[in-house]
């Protein structure tokens, strides 16, 4: 059974841990990187979601812990809304499944 496990802002994360989610509060990209790794450094299964604001430095680490079988790393938007991180992944992953570019309007 996966774990949910949830990188973000201190101020975002206090209500998620009283649900039973693992919380690993982050606030720089030096905290992102230290959670990153103590979230992965158990060997079981784990969706980790992460502030889009913290993974915007940590592209490589989550492409290289996304490829193993067992954790699957995704970046969501905080309180302040999207920065476009995962529009690129997505457009590419609608790209390869329908072999077409969608193109939206602002």
């Amino acid at each position: 059974m996966y774990k949910i496990k949830i990188i973000a802002q201190k101020y975002l994360i206090g209500l998620l841990k009283i649900i039973g989610l693992e919380t690993y509060p982050a606030d720089s990209e030096a905290e992102a990187k230290k959670a990153l790794e103590l979230a992965t450094a158990k060997k079981e299964p784990a969706l980790i979601f992460i502030s889009e604001r913290l993974a915007v430095d940590l592209q490589e680490e989550i492409r290289l812990l996304n490829k193993k079988a067992e954790i699957n790393i995704v970046a969501i938007p905080d309180n302040r809304g999207s920065i476009g991180l995962e529009a690129g992944r997505i457009q590419n992953l609608i790209k390869n499944s329908i072999g077409a570019e969608v193109i939206s309007r602002r």
